[in-house]
C-alpha cells in the first residue's frame, strides 16, 4: 500500500515539476523577447516591474501551448492504435473488404481481399477495376464485374447486395455474397464505397444438397401417390417435364419454375386419400364416387399448407382442376383468378391424360387431342396458354423425350 501511494507521489511530483519548467521556460522566453523589444524601442530593460506581465502572460502561454501538446500527442497515439486494431481486425475477417474513393479508384483492401483479387500490397492503389482488368487479363471478367455492380451500387444510392458471384480463390471455384455501401459527403457528392464479400459456398452447397433431399423425397411421394393409382403411370414424369417446357417458354423465372417443378410433381398428392375401390375403378365413376375423387385438391390443401418450403408450390395441386369459366372445382375460381401456374399445368394435364391408354379407353390420337385443347380455349382453357402451347407442340413433345 505504501508502494502505491510513494508511486502516486512520485507521478504527481513528477507532473508538478514538469508544469513549473515549461512555465519557467515560457516566462523566460517572453522575457527575452521584452528586453529585446526594450532594447530596440531605447527603454530601460532593467525596470523589473516591467517584466511580470511577460513572465505572467509567458509561463501561463507555455503551460497551456505544453498540455494541448501533450492531448493532441495522446490523441493522435490513441488515433494510431485503433487504427492498428481495426486495420489488424479487418484483415483477420474472413470476408474480403474493400474501400474505394467516390470516383472508384481503389485505396485499401484487406489480405482476404489481396489474395482473392491477386494483388501485390500497394499495386492497386488509385487505380479503376477497369485499369485492374486490363492489368490481369484472367480476372477480367471479375473486375468488370465490380466495375458493373458499382454502378449499380450509385445508381441505387444505398447498401445494395449484389447477385452471388463466383470466384475463384486458388483454383477452386468459390461463391460470395457481396454488399456494396456508397458513402456521401453533406454536399451529396459521392466521397467512396465500402464492399465487404462472405464465402457462402459450403452455405450454398448445403443447400443444393438440401433441396435434393427435399425433391427426393418429393419424388417418393409421388411415386407412392403413381404406385396406388395404376391408370396413372408415369404420368407425373411426364407432367412435370412439360409443364417446366412451357413455363420457360412463357419465360417465368428460374425461382419460380423451381416451384411449378414440385407443384407438377405433387399435382395428386391428395389423391392418397381416396379409396382403392374409387381410384383404381376400371369403368366410369357414379356421381358419388366423383364427389370423392374432386376432393383430392383440398385434401393436397391440407397436407402442403403447413409445410414452408411448398407453400410456393401449392398452386398446381390446389388448382390444377379450376376451369377457365368457373366450372371447375374445388373453389369454382375462373378467369385470372386461377394461378397461372396451374393454368398451365391443366393444359399439360389433359393432354397427357387425353393421349395415354386408360382401362377404360385407349389413347387419343396427337390430332384429336390436339382438336379438344383448341375447342376449350377460353372456356376449361386460358386461351392464351394454349395458343402458346399449340405454336410450340412440337418443341415441347422433343423436350420431353418423345
Amino acid at each position: 500500500m505504501n508502494l502505491i501511494k510513494s508511486t502516486i507521489f512520485a507521478m504527481r511530483a513528477r507532473r508538478i515539476w514538469n508544469v513549473a519548467g515549461i512555465f519557467i521556460l515560457g516566462a523566460l522566453f517572453l522575457s527575452v523577447f521584452s528586453i529585446l523589444q526594450k532594447f530596440m524601442l531605447g527603454a530601460d530593460i532593467f525596470a523589473l516591474r516591467g517584466y511580470i506581465i511577460p513572465v505572467l502572460y509567458g509561463g501561463i502561454t507555455g503551460v497551456i501551448l505544453n498540455e494541448w501538446y501533450f492531448r493532441l500527442k495522446n490523441y493522435s497515439r490513441q488515433i494510431e492504435q485503433s487504427e492498428k486494431q481495426l486495420r489488424s481486425l479487418i484483415n483477420n475477417l474472413p470476408d474480403f473488404v474493400i474501400f474505394k474513393d467516390g470516383d472508384g479508384r481503389w485505396q485499401d483492401v484487406n489480405l482476404v481481399g489481396q489474395k482473392l483479387f491477386q494483388l501485390e500490397s500497394g499495386q492497386y492503389k488509385d487505380s479503376t477495376d477497369l485499369q485492374l482488368a486490363e492489368q490481369n487479363s484472367p480476372l477480367r471478367d471479375l473486375f468488370t464485374w465490380c466495375h458493373t455492380t458499382d454502378l449499380e451500387a450509385w445508381n441505387c444510392g444505398v447498401t445494395v447486395r449484389c447477385e452471388t458471384a463466383s470466384l475463384s480463390l486458388e483454383g477452386q471455384d468459390r461463391t460470395y455474397d457481396v454488399l456494396k455501401i456508397p458513402l456521401y459527403r453533406s454536399n451529396g457528392s459521392r466521397q467512396g464505397m465500402v464492399i465487404v464479400g462472405r464465402d457462402i459456398t459450403e452455405i450454398r452447397d448445403n443447400e443444393k444438397k438440401l433441396m435434393m433431399a427435399y425433391d427426393s423425397t418429393l419424388e417418393g411421394w409421388a411415386k407412392a401417390v403413381e404406385m396406388r393409382d395404376k391408370t396413372t403411370e408415369d404420368h407425373t414424369r411426364r407432367v412435370v417435364v412439360l409443364t417446366e417446357k412451357l413455363a420457360r417458354i412463357f419465360r417465368v423465372d428460374e425461382k419460380d419454375i423451381v416451384h411449378i417443378r414440385r407443384g407438377a410433381m405433387l399435382h395428386d398428392i391428395g389423391k392418397i386419400g381416396v379409396p382403392d375401390s374409387i381410384l383404381n375403378k376400371p369403368a366410369a365413376l357414379t356421381d358419388e364416387e366423383m364427389n370423392v375423387m374432386r376432393q383430392h385438391p383440398q385434401r393436397a390443401y391440407q397436407m402442403i399448407e403447413q409445410i414452408e418450403f411448398l407453400s410456393p408450390a401449392l398452386d398446381i395441386p390446389y388448382c390444377h382442376h379450376e376451369r377457365w369459366d368457373g366450372t371447375g372445382y374445388p373453389r369454382g375460381l375462373a378467369g385470372e383468378e386461377i394461378p397461372f401456374a396451374a393454368r398451365i399445368f391443366s393444359v399439360v394435364d389433359v393432354w397427357d391424360a387425353l393421349t395415354s391408354d386408360r382401362p377404360y379407353r385407349k389413347a387419343w390420337t396427337y390430332a384429336d387431342a390436339l382438336a379438344y385443347i383448341e375447342e376449350q380455349a377460353g372456356k376449361l382453357f386460358d386461351a392464351k396458354v394454349v395458343e402458346v402451347f399449340l405454336a410450340n407442340i412440337d418443341d415441347i413433345l422433343k423436350f420431353n423425350g418423345d
